[in-house]
């Protein structure tokens, strides 16, 4: 496959009969990868897989000749206190499942630091165990970073796990936000991050933290994306380069980057763009290789 892969996210309202349809889009428009977030489907009921699902899905991603990744389904919480097994049960069947999909990488998110010592060990130990399973089964976890939370901890989270099948998703958008609403130098948290990637997620924003993304999740989530689009308000997932975010130079701190780069923003609502925005990507990241002395 050339050379940078770009990859853009399945819209989560995708429907399986529109399915083969969008794929089909998205490789004329130009993208080699797509990440699909594992509850668009019913792949996994009861935190078990549904092998039916599982079946009809498998043919159409063959279809196509793109790579997978994965994202897990929202509501995963290793530090979860009321049930720790069921929400291990939910990540062992995501697994199974993008190992029957062939699908080498899921993400998980990092969520925020509980400060409870047990709390946090539960945490590390979930992923141990989580990377154990998923080396057994050919994927890698890649954590990634939020936007209600500092890099720090994920960074020294990933050194002390010091597990193969475990590395960090640097996402830009949440990144951008939390170095302005916490104070922290955006591109020192992305060098700190660069030596564990594994993924990147490309996504941009206005720098303007929605604080009731922190204060009332509810009514955080019930704000349209439109509506926080227009103000420019919190994680609003925009193209790359259609923010504030300063991109040429994340691409240059990631010189020594290889894997995927996949842009997450709200595909459906850039349709007549977005060709335009994968070769607006393409270009940069071929630039500032250029610029650090590769052909």
């Amino acid at each position: 496959m050339r050379w940078p892969i770009i990859g853009v996210n399945l819209p989560r309202n995708t429907s399986f009969a529109s399915l083969d349809a969008t794929l089909s889009a998205m490789v004329d428009q130009g993208f080699d990868a797509v990440e699909i977030t594992l509850d668009t489907f019913p792949v996994i009921i009861g935190a078990r897989v549904c092998q039916r699902w599982v079946d009809v899905l498998k043919p159409v991603l063959e279809h196509h000749p793109l790579v997978y990744t994965a994202h897990i389904g929202r509501g995963l919480d290793l530090r979860d206190q009321s049930d720790p097994a069921l929400h291990k049960d939910v990540l062992l069947s995501s697994l199974e499942v993008c190992h029957q999909l062939g699908i080498e990488l899921l993400v998980l998110h990092w969520e925020v630091t509980s400060g409870d010592a047990r709390i946090e060990e539960q945490f590390l130990e979930a992923h141990r165990w989580a990377a154990d399973r998923a080396s057994q089964l050919h994927v890698k976890i890649c954590v990634e970073n939020i936007e209600v939370e500092l890099v720090e901890p994920l960074v020294a989270f990933i050194e002390r796990a010091a597990h193969p099948q475990l590395a960090l998703t640097l996402d830009t958008g949440h990144a951008y936000l939390a170095a302005r609403y916490f104070g922290f130098d955006f591109l020192t948290a992305v060098s700190a991050m660069a030596p564990y990637l594994g993924h990147l997620h490309l996504n941009d924003n206005t720098g303007t933290f929605e604080e009731l993304r922190i204060t009332d999740r509810v009514a955080y989530d019930a704000m349209t994306m439109g509506w926080r689009r227009e103000f420019g308000k919190g994680d609003i997932h925009l193209p790359p380069f259609y923010g504030t975010l300063p991109f040429d130079e994340v691409l240059a701190l990631l010189d020594g980057y290889h894997g995927i780069y996949l842009c997450e923003y709200t595909y459906g609502d850039f349709a007549p763009l977005n060709q335009s925005i994968q070769e607006t990507v393409r270009r940069h990241i071929i630039a500032s290789r250029t610029a650090c002395g590769e052909p």
